[in-house]
Formats: structure tokens, sequence, C-alpha cells
């Protein structure tokens, strides 16, 4: 029985974002999973964590998506260029909720996510959706 877990506290310049993308709103397995705590320096993301479920056998964090991440500043390209990362991290697998291919098309989309919600003035977040 797990009685106490400790962890540090983010900064007070951090920011966290949660995203799940499911047939049904509640009491549901999720196709993908994402979540995000990004801590910035002005303009430049100093620290970065982003997992993901779904999309691997167990929840995964996406280390070289965060090492990528990290020193970059917020923008389209370097959004898209962690998506790239991302994808090369992960191993969906096709089953009920979705093929292996639209799990990682939804990875994409809630990194996406993450920025639009938690940096809305820093992120095209239509110019990023479009398929190039």
């Amino acid at each position: 029985m797990i009685k106490t877990i400790y962890f540090d506290a983010p900064l007070g310049n951090a920011k966290f974002n949660f995203e799940k993308v499911s047939r049904r709103t509640y009491l549901d397995i999720a196709s993908v999973t994402s979540a995000a705590l990004i801590e910035v320096n002005g303009t430049t993301i100093s620290k970065v964590h982003i997992s993901a479920g779904g999309v691997a056998p167990y929840p995964f964090y996406l280390s070289a998506t965060c090492d990528f991440l990290t020193g970059k500043a917020i923008n389209n390209e370097n959004i898209r260029a962690a998506i790239k990362t991302a994808m090369n991290e992960i191993a969906p697998i096709s089953d009920m909720r979705g093929s292996a291919e639209y799990k990682s098309l939804l990875l994409g989309q809630l990194i996406i996510a993450h920025f639009s919600v938690l940096f809305p003035e820093k992120v095209k977040t239509v110019e990023l959706l479009q398929i190039k």
C-alpha cells in the first residue's frame, strides 16, 4: 500500500495541461491522453515534461521530445519538430480504440492543444492544424 508520495511543486512560471480523447467524456478508456508541464523563462522553455497514454504498452514519458523542446522558443516551427520527435518515440497498436496511425495523429493534436491552451498568444493554432 502506498501511503505517501512526495514531489517538488512546480515553480510559479510553470503551466500544466491535460488532454484526453475518448468516445465518452466520463468513465471511458481513452484512445490517447497527454499531460504537459512547461516552465518558461521569458520566451524560452526552461523545463518541460510531456507524457502520453494509449501510444505505448504503458503510460509513456516523451523524453526525447522533452529534450528537444528544452531551451527552445515557443513557436510553430519548434512545436512541429517536437511532434515529429514524439512520433519517433511512440509505438501505438491498433485496437478497439483506434488504429496505430489514428493514435499517432491524436498525440500530435494533443501536443498542439497543450501549447494552444497554455500559450495562446505565442501559437498560431490554425497554421499548426494544417496538414503538410
